[in-house]
Order: structure tokens, then C-alpha cells, then sequence
């Protein structure tokens, strides 16, 4: 048990380290796998991108998977389709969004189901015929937002996972958050370019029925966080499951953001025809007042904080925030001082400036160096 103890905080601490060096999301997935490997079987690793306003998945890195042979391109589409289908088409065990509501965000396929994994469609269509009938799923959550997941397999030849694996994990959930969470800050924290609006219209197999001529750009900056090659990036397909599951249940779906290397990109899905189930899907930039608060949030800023940040940078004194947010001016004084702490800046003008949201993060993703008091100095004294 002594042994294990010392395991746990020596893995916390690498993931620690692992989080300050700025490693793009595939890499840093894969780090933080090998190192886990040392400890538990993991017979392949799925990580996934989660978008920490709305919980649903952004990216998918099944690279394992097809590495190890135990899918291939042609049928790694009925896996994804299966586990699309078990998040946002018909209730599965531990789906991602039930694991991010636990006091533990980790759980056993075999514990769930008390020794029944068949209960899951999940299991029957994608985990035993593929031969991986065990599964451990995590969710990783810092502040009670979700910023990634990963689907752990085994083999029957390697056994099943044990609880003291999901302990582990469910341990292990703030500190892998944090370190995706700095990774999206550093690798598509920045702004976006000028890119025009493209749409896709998705028939019932998600085929490509009708694209504007402008929507491959975007599609190739999507495809730039997917670490498979296939027809249409992992995003655009959970966007399309997402909105049919919206509309079978009568309501419109949630927008996706997705965090790319220039940027965020915005999906919005829609059905014009239901009973023929075909999606069409509108890509654009993120607005920068829509893409202004993600950016605040992976410098772990509260929602309180996003707000008197957003507040400045449109402008706003004291008095306006005190106005318009309904708190103290003490109280604003003192988020301005936590802010400026998280985000490496100095003053208002500093985070209201053009500086902030378009050249400051960028200067971080290439290590500008630091000035005398540690802090990135954009605008240097002539």
C-alpha cells in the first residue's frame, strides 16, 4: 500500500511537470499514458477532447487502437459510431457526461454493470468484438469543468481493471485536466484568422451531400487536432450525433467549440429535415466575444473572474463592472488582482489591449522571453 501511496504522488507530480511544457494535446496524451503504464495494463488508450462549456466531446485520438492492431481504417467507423451513439443517441453506462458529475469521475465497465457488461450496447457492438471486453473510463475535471477524457482497454489475456485502477484515475482526474487545460492554452489559445463561414450538409450516414466552396479550410484546420485520417474529422461526426439526439428529444443542439492551431472553430448543427436525418452543419471562426471568454478559461479563470475579464476588455471601469455585475467595488479590485496573477499580466490596460487577446498568448506558444519580473513584456520602454 506504501508502495502504491508513493506511485500516486510521484505519477501527480509528473503530470505536473508534464503541464508546463507547453506539449501539443497527441503528445501530451501520450506521455501521460506511457508513464501510467508503469503502474497498470493498458492493452490501448483513447483520448478525447471534451469542450468544458458543454461537456461534449471535441476531438477523438484513437491512435492506439489502430497501432495495435486492434481496429483498422475501415473498421474504425463502427467503433466511433458505436461510442457516439452510447454519448448522445441512447443511455449507456458511464458516458462521459455522467462520469463528470461523480465525486470520483472514474469508473469500471465490469463494476458499473455488476459483472454484466452486456448491459451496455456499447460493450455488445464495439468493446467484445473487437477484443477488448474490459474497459476503464475517466474523465478529466479541475473547478467542475471537464477538459478531456480516456477510454483505458484490456484484452481478456490481460484481465480486468481493478478498483484501485479507478482510484488512481480518479485521483489522477485534476491534475491531467490541468495539464490539457494549459496544453489548449498554448497550442490554440490564439487568434483566429478571417476565416468566412463554410457549411456541410450530412446525409443519414454522415456522407457529404452538399459543401460550400469555402469550407475546406476549416475542415483542414479540424483535421489538425484529429490524429486519424478519415473522411471528415472526429468533430464534425459528434456534432452530427449530438444534433440528432438534440432533435429526438425536442430541443436545438449546442454549439461545439473547437480549439484548433488558429484557434477556436464554432459548429453549429441543425436538422432541416428530421425523418430523413440528414444534418447540416454551419463551421465559422469563434467570435472573439464568444472566443475571448475560452481563452480566459484555460488560464483556470472562475466564471466570476471570465466576466469582470470580459468586462475590461470591452472597456469597462470599475464603476461599469460594478454596475453591470451587481458586486462591490472591493470586489472587483480584488478579481482584477487574481486575474492579472493567472494570466501573467500587470494592469487593465495591459489585459484590455489588443496585446492580450491577440499577440499575448500567441508570445507564450512561442516562449517570448520573460522580462526581469518574470512577466512577458510586450510592449517594451523605447
Amino acid at each position: 500500500m506504501a508502495t502504491r501511496a508513493r506511485d500516486v504522488a510521484a505519477l501527480i507530480a509528473d503530470v505536473d511537470r508534464l503541464a508546463t511544457r507547453a506539449l501539443s494535446y497527441a503528445e501530451l496524451h501520450q506521455e501521460i499514458t506511457d508513464r501510467l503504464r508503469r503502474v497498470m495494463a493498458i492493452d490501448a488508450a483513447c483520448w478525447h477532447g471534451i469542450d468544458p462549456s458543454n461537456q461534449l466531446m471535441t476531438t477523438a485520438n484513437p491512435v492506439e487502437l489502430l497501432a495495435n492492431g486492434f481496429m483498422t481504417a475501415e473498421t474504425e467507423p463502427i467503433a466511433a459510431a458505436a461510442v457516439l451513439s452510447s454519448e448522445y443517441r441512447r443511455d449507456d453506462v458511464n458516458s462521459f457526461t455522467s462520469l463528470a458529475k461523480r465525486r470520483r469521475p472514474s469508473a469500471i465497465l465490469s463494476e458499473t454493470t455488476r459483472g454484466r457488461p452486456e448491459r451496455s450496447a456499447r460493450y455488445n457492438e464495439f468493446l467484445a468484438p473487437f477484443g477488448l471486453p474490459h474497459e476503464l473510463r475517466t474523465v478529466m475535471v479541475t473547478r467542475g469543468r471537464a477538459w478531456g477524457c480516456v477510454i483505458f482497454h484490456r484484452t481478456d489475456a490481460s484481465g480486468d481493471f481493478a478498483t484501485e485502477d479507478a482510484e488512481l484515475m480518479g485521483r489522477l482526474s485534476r491534475p491531467i485536466a490541468e495539464a490539457l487545460r494549459n496544453s489548449l492554452r498554448v497550442d490554440a489559445a490564439r487568434r483566429a484568422g478571417p476565416l468566412a463561414p463554410g457549411m456541410l450538409l450530412l446525409d443519414d450516414a454522415d456522407d457529404v451531400a452538399l459543401a460550400t466552396p469555402n469550407t475546406g479550410e476549416l475542415l483542414d484546420l479540424l483535421r489538425h487536432t484529429d490524429t486519424v485520417e478519415r473522411g471528415l474529422p472526429a468533430s464534425i461526426l459528434i456534432i452530427a450525433a449530438q444534433t440528432r439526439a438534440a432533435a429526438k428529444a425536442g430541443r436545438q443542439a449546442e454549439p461545439l467549440h473547437v480549439p484548433t492551431a488558429a484557434g477556436w472553430i464554432t459548429l453549429h448543427g441543425s436538422m432541416p429535415d428530421v425523418d430523413a436525418g440528414r444534418v447540416a452543419v454551419i463551421l465559422q471562426g469563434t467570435p472573439e466575444d464568444q472566443a475571448a471568454p475560452l481563452r480566459l478559461e484555460a488560464f483556470a479563470l472562475s466564471q466570476r473572474e471570465r466576466d469582470v475579464a470580459t468586462l475590461i476588455a470591452q472597456g469597462l471601469d470599475t464603476a461599469g463592472i460594478v454596475e453591470r455585475l451587481y458586486i462591490s467595488a472591493w470586489t472587483v479590485q480584488d478579481h482584477c488582482k487574481s486575474i492579472f496573477d493567472k494570466t501573467g499580466t500587470r494592469s487593465r490596460r495591459e489585459l484590455r489591449a489588443p496585446i492580450f487577446f491577440h499577440d499575448h498568448l500567441p508570445a507564450i506558444a512561442v516562449q517570448t522571453p520573460l522580462d526581469a519580473g518574470g512577466h512577458l513584456d510586450p510592449e517594451p520602454s523605447r
